[in-house]
């Protein structure tokens, strides 16, 4: 199971309008020692904007997570081969 906990919005003034800059999240899954936590910048680019909820920055969140996941191992690898 993973929690994730929305903390914050920040926003900024972009020609005169209010727009999302990005959400802060934390998150955290699993059990020891197969454990993850950490936080994250949710952006607009993650498919966010300032009339989402707080449910679709948590999707947006586990989403981007779990992309992070799929990718660290293939990362790993190649740092090995390099060299």
């Amino acid at each position: 199971m993973m929690n994730i906990t929305v903390n914050n919005e920040q926003v900024a003034f972009v020609e005169g309008k209010q727009t999302l800059q990005y959400a802060s999240v934390s998150f955290n899954s699993g059990t020891f020692p197969n454990s993850l936590n950490g936080n994250l910048q949710i952006t607009p680019e993650d498919g966010i904007s300032l009339t989402s909820s707080e449910d679709d920055i948590k999707a947006a969140a586990k989403k981007k997570i779990k992309a992070l996941i799929t990718d660290a191992p293939a990362e790993a690898a190649d740092t090995t081969t390099a060299g």
